[in-house]
């Protein structure tokens, strides 16, 4: 008793592809390929909007003076 080979069908060839279909599928990816580089460009710009002052630090004088909470007067 010997193995026998399996029987090969001859697959049919795939369907064409619609060219409509091609059309659509190729605008998706672009649209989502903008919306990730705009996300990602927010959230780039978020990180520096939240810097108020430079490397340097504050310039201007600090007040001193007494402070109305913690005093007694």
């Amino acid at each position: 008793m010997g193995l026998k080979q399996p029987m090969m069908y001859e697959m049919p060839p795939p369907p064409a592809v619609d060219p409509e279909v091609a059309k659509k599928e190729a605008e998706s990816t672009a649209k989502l390929e903008a919306e990730k580089r705009k996300a990602i460009g927010l959230k780039k710009k978020g990180m520096a909007g939240t810097i108020l002052t430079s490397g340097q630090g504050l310039e201007d004088e600090a007040s001193v003076g007494k402070s109305v909470l913690g005093s007694k007067y």
